[in-house]
């Protein structure tokens, strides 16, 4: 099984969220994280350092800048048909996403 991690992040860094988030996803399995946002290739850099982590998606556009719930949840639903769980941090950026997933 593979788990897809959505980071949160604010295009410069990781939160810590995403870290305990990527934590729960390796005891289901296989861990990708999805780093989206505008500029945030150091972020991705960073997630591919976390533990677990066996693979990393980047998507950089200028509509991922401020982590829209309207703007990710189309990017989620079209990755979804190749992952078994999709995670969010419990954050108000997770819980504002993945209902609209």
């Amino acid at each position: 099984m593979t788990a897809l991690v959505l980071a949160e992040h604010d295009n410069a860094s990781l939160k810590p969220s995403t870290l305990n988030t990527v934590a729960a996803a390796a005891k289901l399995g296989r861990v990708t994280v999805l780093v989206a946002g505008e500029g945030c290739r150091p972020v991705a850099e960073a997630a591919a350092k976390i533990t677990g982590v066996g693979k990393v998606l980047l998507a950089e556009a200028a509509e991922y800048a401020h982590g829209l719930a309207e703007n990710l949840a189309p990017l989620l639903a079209g990755l979804a048909a190749n992952y078994s769980h999709m995670l969010a941090p419990a954050t108000n950026f997770g819980k504002n996403v993945m209902p609209k997933l």
